[in-house]
């Protein structure tokens, strides 16, 4: 995504709050150990509809998705046991997808009409969030050179489809444009997740009770240690 910070708490932060852990200094860095790579996942939060690059674990149970550069508290979990059916399982599968990708200063003109778009959409304040749009056309202006390197200075008319302002028109500059990839989602941890979960629906579809799902998700939960005792209960926060 574009270097925009993506994401921003939602109302002020508790002094108490836990962050996710990152080295404060150049010095500490080093020391450190090396950085993790860039998440590959987007996950459009259940709040907002917004996307937020994102990374998955299976923790006791449960999945936990947790947004990069926010705050713990703000993690999702979801227990198996409330996953009730195969539509809940791929409602949850399409709330990810591949990593969205700036659109690169060079290679503005290959985008065509229709093109999937995630654009930065700045809302009340300074909130600053990343809803799908599609291109409708490309405004070509001449390219600048700075410090060597090709600047785009076209403007590209988009059409909101997600969002508080779906369905409008907006131009945008290269700055706030992200590219939908069309790959596959590859995450393993994701993938074993919810395809565990669909295997325990068809085995309680053969039983014909889907009541033992529940006990199944409920069971395999308790077996690790149940969920955390800060995981919101439910489905998800």
């Amino acid at each position: 995504m574009p270097p925009t910070p993506r994401k921003k708490s939602k109302g002020p932060t508790p002094s108490s709050a836990r962050k996710r852990k990152a080295p404060t200094s150049p010095a500490a860095a080093a020391a450190a150990a090396p950085r993790r790579p860039p998440s590959r996942l987007e996950f459009r939060a259940p709040v907002d509809g917004a996307w937020y690059d994102a990374r998955v674990a299976v923790q006791r149970g449960a999945l936990r998705v947790m947004y990069e550069q926010f705050l713990e508290e703000l993690d999702e979990w979801y227990d198996p046991a409330r996953l009730a059916s195969a539509g809940d399982v791929a409602a949850l599968r399409a709330r990810f997808r591949a990593r969205s990708a700036p659109l690169d200063d060079a290679r503005c003109r290959d985008l065509r009409a229709g093109a999937p778009l995630c654009v930065s959409c700045g809302l009340d304040g300074d909130d600053l969030k990343f809803y799908d749009a599609v291109l409708e056309s490309v405004l070509p202006a001449a390219h600048e050179t700075v410090n060597g390197e090709e600047r785009c200075a076209c403007r590209f008319a988009v059409r909101w489809t997600d969002g508080p302002r779906a369905g409008s028109r907006e131009e945008v500059g290269v700055e706030r444009v992200c590219c939908v990839q069309p790959s596959p989602l590859q995450d393993p941890v994701l993938a074993e997740f919810l395809d565990g979960v669909t295997k325990l629906l068809d085995v309680a579809d053969d039983k014909g009770n889907v009541a033992s799902t529940q006990a199944i998700g409920s069971t395999a939960a308790a077996a690790e240690g149940g969920l955390p005792v800060d995981a919101p209960p439910g489905f998800h926060r």
